[in-house]
């Protein structure tokens, strides 16, 4: 988020939520397109959601070691996340507690302990302060370097997956993500991952709202916008992304669920670990994945992929961020992770499996911020004709929930649907309004 913008004041907080909750009725499938581009919506996104709730900022794989650390940016604000020399993963707000000077300049590093540029103070990479230049001296011991360690930082991980929130009482992370877990846990949790590589990072000038939704509910447009890849010869048809289950749980969670697959998408030399992590069901579901797309709200999205890569196949398996920059400019963050244990040639072509389809240069990933450019560019029309404009989300309101699925949720047998993305607005309109 801008880290320069002022707060609200009251009267126009109230009369923009107003006038949100009048055009805005994500149950009867109305969303109006003023929500991304309106600069006063954004500041209320930055002040009601991204410094209230749960942020992803990394993966403990990016901090393997004692005395690791990388910076993240957490609603805005640069923190450190650091794994001390006690093992624990850390997180603290990147200032000196001197005179305020950014404490830490890497993206990442080892470093047991941080000195700041500009007066030396130097602090242990647990937070604590061990050195001051002339201590006794100019501050005739009477410093009480106690009380200056770093700022902490909320933060918490699931599977692997680190979140963070500037929150003074947080809902706890696990009733936070709630059912969804039982999905996560196929995506991220089946067997011991790595990241490979530092994240792929680059700007879209999109409103950040249009990757999550794109990413929780939207399977119809890849008949469409990825039309190539049936040319291609990638999958068997343009149709074949309709195929499957749509799943939403609560906190405007969702994801969609491409299956069956005839072939096994993942290291099969690696399913006894799998079934240690996962249950009966949760591995019967897992084998017959052909792709599984969603999103954790806000702005974390995750992608299993499968394609063939020499002739053989193979899964690829993605986190992203919609990292918001401005009201129409986000940076888009992506890792793409790897089962540990997998042979080295597993995970070469997992790896050019990836770059090929959502890396920066791949198929998928250029035609998807073309779109996101383009309807971004479109809802920054002129003022009031634009709060006339609404969009159409009643996709699948005909549909009949699945009630034997294996998994929690509500559930929906058919991925052309945007039930999903009416939850997430229906959870996005709650918490503007908390």
């Amino acid at each position: 988020m801008n880290k320069k913008q002022l707060p609200l004041d009251e009267r126009t907080r109230e009369s923009v939520l107003d006038h949100i909750n009048e055009t805005t009725q994500p149950e009867e499938g109305k969303i109006p397109a003023y929500i991304l581009s309106d600069p006063t919506i954004y500041k209320l996104e930055h002040e009601k959601i991204f410094l209230k709730t749960w942020v992803f900022i990394g993966h403990e794989s990016e901090v393997p070691n004692n005395g690791d650390y990388i910076t993240r940016d957490l609603a805005g604000y640069s923190v450190i996340v650091s794994r001390g020399e006690d093992g624990v993963i850390r997180g603290f707000y990147n200032m000196c507690t001197h005179r305020g000077m950014k404490l830490c300049r890497a993206d990442r590093g080892k470093a047991g302990r941080f000195t700041c540029s500009y007066h030396g103070f130097t602090f242990k990479n647990n937070g604590d302060l061990i050195g001051v230049p002339l201590q006794q001296d100019i501050y005739g011991g009477e410093l009480d370097t106690s009380k200056m360690g770093l700022h902490k930082v909320t933060i918490d991980s699931y599977k692997g997956l680190l979140f963070g929130t500037w929150s003074d009482q947080p809902q706890p992370l696990s009733d936070f993500l709630g059912d969804f877990k039982w999905y996560l846990d196929i995506v991220v949790g089946r067997a011991e991952m790595e990241v490979i590589g530092p994240p792929q990072r680059f700007v879209v000038h999109s409103n950040w709202k249009i990757g999550s939704d794109n990413f929780i509910s939207d399977s119809y447009h890849t008949m469409v916008t990825h039309g190539s890849i049936a040319k291609l010869g990638m999958v068997p048809n343009p149709t074949y992304s309709k195929i499957g289950y749509q799943v939403q749980t609560s906190n405007g969670h969702g994801l969609n669920i491409g299956m069956p697959n005839q072939e096994f998408a993942f290291p099969e030399e690696l399913i006894p670990e799998f079934q240690s992590n996962l249950s009966s069901e949760q591995f019967e579901l897992m084998s017959k994945v052909k792709n599984m797309i969603g999103t954790i709200f806000p702005n974390l999205s995750f992608l299993i992929s499968h394609t063939k890569i020499k002739g053989k196949a193979i899964s690829n398996t993605s986190v992203r961020l919609w990292r918001p920059i401005d009201v129409d400019k986000m940076e888009v963050i992506t890792w793409l992770l790897v089962e540990k244990h997998a042979s080295d040639d597993w995970k070469k072509r997992s790896r050019e499996s990836f770059i090929l389809t959502f890396s920066p240069s791949g198929i998928f990933e250029q035609d998807d911020t073309e779109v996101f450019t383009d309807i971004t560019a479109a809802a920054t029309g002129p003022m009031p004709f634009m709060k006339q404009l609404t969009y159409n989300y009643t996709m699948g309101m005909h549909r009949e929930q699945v009630r034997d699925f294996a998994g929690p949720g509500i559930v929906y047998g058919d991925k052309f649907s945007e039930a999903n993305s009416r939850n997430f607005y229906r959870y996005w309109l709650d918490l503007l309004n908390a």
